[in-house]
C-alpha cells in the first residue's frame, strides 16, 4: 500500500515539474562569436531579423545571412523581394539572402547548406524564436554537422513565456512547437539526414 501512494506521490511530483517546465525547457542560449549570423525562417514576425542585426552590431559575426522562403508572397509581392529591399536599407554590404524551397526546420537544413558554404563559413551563430532554439538546434547539427552553431534565443513576451499555463497565445505556442520536437525525435531524428556539403549556392 505504502509503495503505491509513494510512486503515485513521485508521478504527481514529477507531472508537476515537466508541466512548469514544458517551455523553458525549449529554450536554448548559448550565443558565441561566430564568422556568420542566421536568421531562421518563420516566426509571427521580424524580430528574429532585427535581432541579427542588433549582434551584428555588437561584434558577433561580421555578416548575416536571412533565410526566406522562395515562394512566398504578401500583398502581392514576393518574400524574397521584400527581404531584399530591407536589406538593403538597413544592413547593405553586410547580409544576403538565402532562400529556401521547403518551410520546415528540417528541410531549411538542406536549403542553408549551400548558402553557409559560399559564406565560407565555419561556425554559424543561429538566431530564431526562444521557443524554437531546442529543436533548431538538434535539427542543424544533425543534418550539418561540419558546421559549429550556436544560438541565441530571440524573446517575444507577446507569443510566448516561460510561464506558458497562464496565457491562451503561450500555451499554443508550446504545445505546439512540442508536437513538432516530438516529431523531431521519433521521426525525422532517423531519417539519413545529414546534408552532403555542396559548394554551389542557390539560384
Amino acid at each position: 500500500m505504502w509503495k503505491r501512494v509513494c510512486v503515485l506521490l513521485v508521478l504527481i511530483v514529477l507531472s508537476i515539474f515537466l508541466f512548469r517546465h514544458a517551455a523553458s525547457y525549449l529554450i536554448v542560449h548559448t550565443p558565441e562569436h561566430a564568422d556568420v549570423i542566421v536568421v531562421l525562417a518563420g516566426g509571427e514576425n521580424d524580430l528574429r531579423y532585427w535581432t541579427g542585426v542588433k549582434l551584428v552590431q555588437e561584434g558577433y559575426a561580421p555578416g548575416l545571412i536571412l533565410d526566406v522562403f522562395a515562394r512566398g508572397q504578401r500583398f502581392g509581392r514576393k518574400d524574397v523581394d521584400l527581404a531584399k529591399e530591407l536589406l538593403d536599407r538597413t544592413t547593405p554590404g553586410n547580409s544576403s539572402i538565402c532562400p529556401l524551397s521547403q518551410d520546415s526546420t528540417y528541410d531549411e537544413a538542406g536549403s542553408l547548406e549551400p548558402c553557409l558554404a559560399a559564406a565560407g563559413a565555419k561556425s554559424v551563430l543561429v538566431v530564431t524564436s526562444e521557443y524554437h532554439t531546442r529543436r533548431s538546434r538538434e535539427i542543424l547539427r544533425h543534418r550539418l554537422p561540419q558546421y559549429h552553431f550556436s544560438f541565441y534565443a530571440a524573446p517575444d513576451p507577446y507569443y510566448f513565456g516561460t510561464r506558458w499555463w497562464t496565457d491562451r497565445q503561450w500555451a499554443k505556442i508550446t504545445l505546439s512547437e512540442w508536437e513538432r520536437y516530438l516529431w523531431w525525435e521519433l521521426v525525422d531524428r532517423w531519417r539519413r539526414g545529414v546534408v552532403v556539403k555542396n559548394q554551389r549556392p542557390p539560384d
